[in-house]
């Protein structure tokens, strides 16, 4: 079997987590997906709250509902504490060999995390347990980003000063929604959640940051 791990805090989790995921499956032939949402990550201690987890837990169950092959594993959040990769693919490693030998484990990251890998707790016995397979993180250019929002009827957030940051921050980040720009590159949005909402006919108002609005 070739089985994939899908760790970090997904929080929150977004579109780009679940098209990683599927592109994953799809080019890794992957008979299976776990996807495990951290307890409290250890690089991002201060961005964690005890008291959202398990809303937490609910949104990244309901964004990966319709994905076939991936399945949600709650170990880290049962676990508690500080999640480290180390501990679950260990975990994950011994229980696969008992009940199917020779799988394959492939550990899913963004291309952005790679440079990071050496500073995992005990990356060398790590490496020697799963295969890293990197994917870059999911763009569109401006102009298809401008079009699908344009067939939806969105519109500017019409305050000036809004929009005149929202057209430089398109422009400066290749289509990432300026909201995010603060952010870690994990949580960088190419507006894919409003897209999102867009499919949705009930849904009328602002995007999550309140920069575009659908009429």
């Amino acid at each position: 079997m070739k089985i994939g791990i899908y760790g970090g805090s997904f929080n929150p989790v977004h579109f780009g987590h679940v098209s990683l995921a599927r592109r994953a499956i799809e080019e890794l032939s992957l008979d299976k997906l776990l996807v495990v949402p951290a307890s409290v990550s250890p690089f991002k201690t201060g961005e964690n709250f005890p008291s959202g987890l398990w809303d937490r837990v609910g949104r990244v169950k309901a964004a990966f509902a319709d994905v076939e092959k991936a399945h949600v594993d709650l170990r880290e959040i049962e676990r508690g504490g500080v999640s480290y990769t180390i501990d679950t693919v260990s975990q994950i490693a011994e229980e696969v060999e008992k009940e199917s030998p020779g799988s394959t484990l492939y550990y899913i990251i963004g291309e952005d995390s790679v440079s990071g890998l050496e500073r995992w707790k005990d990356y060398s016995k790590l490496k020697t347990l799963v295969k890293f397979v990197s994917f870059p993180r999911t763009k569109e250019s401006s102009t298809e980003i401008r079009e699908i929002f344009s067939s939806a009827g969105v519109v500017l957030n019409p305050d000036a000063k809004i929009a005149a940051a929202v057209e430089k921050g398109v422009l400066r980040k290749n289509a990432y929604c300026p909201c995010r720009l603060q952010k870690l590159p994990e949580f960088f949005c190419p507006c894919e959640e409003f897209k999102s909402q867009l499919l949705d006919p009930s849904f009328k108002g602002f995007c999550h940051c309140r920069l575009y609005m659908k009429p």
